[in-house]
């Protein structure tokens, strides 16, 4: 395969993914991609075992993280995704980790270690960032969510502009190391809005696209364990934890670069964004 898995969950995303470091690199190696990127939420504690099965599975082992970012003081936090490409990157990383879970004491009492906006920009160096998931900053200040009112399935103007200052603001720190999340889901409605967005927003702000699969467990077939994992982590139940959540899209790996090419084709994408998304993915792995 060509493509890339670059947001990476296994179980070390405790109470949302799904299946061991060893299992999700031998699904990786099986479909044929060459390089994979573990992003767990919040942690960078699956680094170890991923060198080390990655190091016997043959393939390149991409360390990463799925961060929370939110201003001092907001509780709602949007999600991002870091990958460290150098050495340098790889400390960063580490530091960005270690300085957003100082934050759990903060007066906003959240439950979750945030990076706020100072940290983010001092320790960029040798990382590469995605803009992450339908929770992002720039999915919910193109189309709601978290602190920017509640989720809608239109934009206007005023909504895609502010969003592509959002973006330069990135590129002012990344450079060409900030790309824009296309994720490959045509079940989600809001997918299907965000991903021909978003390559309008490239088209005008120059932020290349890189597709993902926002992998939370090895198998399609998995997807029941992964109510399961919730109920358990949020002490509810199966029935009510079954509210808002689309347990029928399957977070997992596509099995070929020509399915994963459909999805993202059928979320809107052009034929040429969709590719170059795919491509992109590959681009990066080598970076690192």
């Amino acid at each position: 395969m060509i493509y890339v898995s670059l947001h990476t969950h296994t179980t070390f995303s405790f109470g949302d993914g799904y299946g061991t470091v060893k299992e999700h690199v031998s699904r990786v190696k099986d479909l044929g991609m060459n390089a994979v990127a573990f992003t767990e939420h919040g942690n960078t504690s699956s680094q170890v075992q991923l060198e080390q099965e990655a190091n016997k599975a043959g393939i390149k082992p991409i360390y990463g993280c799925e961060i929370y970012v939110a201003p001092v003081n907001q509780p709602r936090k949007c999600h991002m995704i870091l990958l460290a490409s150098t050495q340098q990157g790889l400390r960063n990383l580490n530091k960005i980790v270690t300085e957003s879970w100082k934050t759990l004491g903060d007066t906003a009492k959240s439950k979750f270690p945030t990076v706020h906006w100072p940290i983010l920009k001092e320790y960029n160096e040798g990382i590469i960032a995605l803009s992450g998931c339908s929770d992002s900053q720039l999915s919910c200040s193109l189309l709601g969510g978290k602190s920017y009112g509640d989720k809608r399935l239109e934009y206007t103007e005023d909504d895609f502009q502010r969003t592509a200052r959002a973006i330069r603001k990135y590129q002012a720190v990344f450079s060409d190391r900030y790309y824009l999340e296309v994720q490959r889901f045509p079940g989600l409605e809001r997918t299907c809005v965000l991903n021909p967005a978003y390559e309008r927003l490239s088209n005008d702000t120059g932020a290349l696209l890189v597709a993902t699969a926002d992998v939370h467990y090895p198998y399609p077939d998995q997807n029941a364990i992964q109510k399961i994992l919730h109920a358990s982590h949020r002490s509810g139940s199966i029935e009510t934890t079954e509210q808002g959540w689309e347990y029928d899209i399957r977070l997992t790996y596509p099995e070929s670069d020509k399915q994963i090419y459909n999805d993202l084709r059928n979320t809107g994408l052009s034929k040429d964004a969709a590719k170059q998304a795919i491509e992109n993915t590959a681009i990066i792995a080598e970076r690192c």
